[in-house]
């Protein structure tokens, strides 16, 4: 095989071995049902909560500035969040296993981490962002049992009282 033939062939071959090479992951913590299923009991209480808490706090005052449209963004997504947060606990409740309740955790992630970037935006209440960490804190409690790399969801200080920015690297 001439050279020029086994340069053009070693990107496919590198591509090929990097798709076969077990990949470094994590591992999901073990399935409980019980357990899951009291995370997802708690996740909908804490969204009710956050819902409830959100829908008091006026909009901002002018209605065509960014904080203005992120505040409306943020109305959606957390709606959102309660409604999925509800079907998930009707799920486990019913029986679903992490595989049939996979893909409703991961819209509940997909919208809180979109929650999260509008709320960093948006003035909110001392209370809205109480009720955002304990959203968050069911959320972590969630998180391994579905992704194996979960990353912890950090407080925010922007939503958050008291919340510290990290440390950069």
């Amino acid at each position: 095989m001439p050279n020029h033939h086994l340069v053009r062939a070693l990107p496919l071959l590198v591509l090929a071995v990097s798709l076969l090479a077990p990949s470094a992951r994590g591992e999901l913590a073990a399935w409980d049902q019980a357990k899951v299923t009291g995370f997802a009991k708690d996740l909908a209480t804490a969204t009710d909560a956050l819902y409830d808490t959100f829908m008091q706090q006026p909009p901002p005052p002018n209605p065509r500035s960014m904080q203005s449209e992120s505040y409306y963004r943020l109305k959606h997504r957390v709606w959102m969040i309660r409604g999925e947060a509800r079907v998930f606990v009707r799920s486990l409740e019913d029986g679903d296993a992490r595989e049939q309740t996979e893909l409703t955790y991961d819209m509940l992630m997909s919208h809180a981490r979109s929650a999260r970037y509008e709320a960093s935006i948006v003035f909110v209440a001392k209370d809205v962002g109480e009720r955002a960490a304990a959203v968050r804190g069911v959320l972590n409690q969630l998180g391994p049992y579905y992704d194996p790399d979960f990353r912890t969801l950090a407080p925010d200080p922007n939503i958050e009282p008291g919340a510290t920015r990290p440390a950069l690297r």
